[in-house]
C-alpha cells in the first residue's frame, strides 16, 4: 500500500511540474481602437489618449478579466529629438480608466487605459505599448503599439 501511495504522490508531483512548465498562452493584440489606430499621430499637450485593445487567441476567444489574472500593462518610451530612448512608464498620468500602469477591463469587451499627456515633455517621439501583465501567465505577440509626437495645444 505504501508503494502505491508513493506512486500516486510521484504522479501528482510530476503532473504539477508538467503544468508549471507549460508554455503560457499567446494572445494577439488586435491594435488600438479608433482614433488611435493610425501611425505617427500628433497629440496636443494635455490631451488624453483613450487606449482600447482586445487580446485574442488563435481560436477566436478573447482574454478578459475572468480569464487573465494579471491585467495587461502599459509601457511608455520617450526619445528626444537628439537623444536616447528613456523609459517614462513609471510616471504615466492615469485619467478616467487605468490603475497605476495597468489596463482595466471594460465589459464592452476591451482593455482600456486613459493616458494623460499633461506631464510629458514636448519635442520628442513617444511609443506606448500594451504588454503582458505576467509573462508566465500569458504573452502578447504581436503587441499593440502606438507612436506619437507630443506638442501644440
Amino acid at each position: 500500500m505504501a508503494k502505491g501511495f508513493l506512486t500516486l504522490a510521484a504522479f501528482a508531483v510530476a503532473s504539477t511540474l508538467a503544468a508549471a512548465d507549460k508554455a503560457p498562452l499567446t494572445y494577439t493584440c488586435q491594435g488600438f481602437d479608433e482614433p488611435l489606430n493610425r501611425p505617427n499621430i500628433h497629440i496636443g499637450r494635455g490631451r488624453v489618449l483613450p487606449l482600447r485593445a482586445k487580446l485574442a487567441l488563435p481560436d477566436g476567444t478573447y482574454g478578459d478579466d475572468t480569464v487573465l489574472k494579471a491585467a495587461p500593462l502599459i509601457a511608455l518610451k520617450y526619445r528626444a529629438e537628439s537623444g536616447t530612448e528613456v523609459d517614462k512608464s513609471a510616471g504615466i498620468e492615469v485619467r478616467d480608466y487605468g490603475k497605476g500602469n495597468s489596463f482595466v477591463f471594460d465589459k464592452e469587451a476591451h482593455w482600456k487605459f486613459d493616458m494623460g499627456t499633461g506631464n510629458l515633455p514636448d519635442n520628442g517621439k513617444y511609443t506606448v505599448t500594451l504588454l503582458s501583465g505576467d509573462p508566465k501567465e500569458y504573452r502578447v505577440d504581436p503587441a499593440c503599439s502606438l507612436d506619437f509626437i507630443l506638442g501644440g495645444d
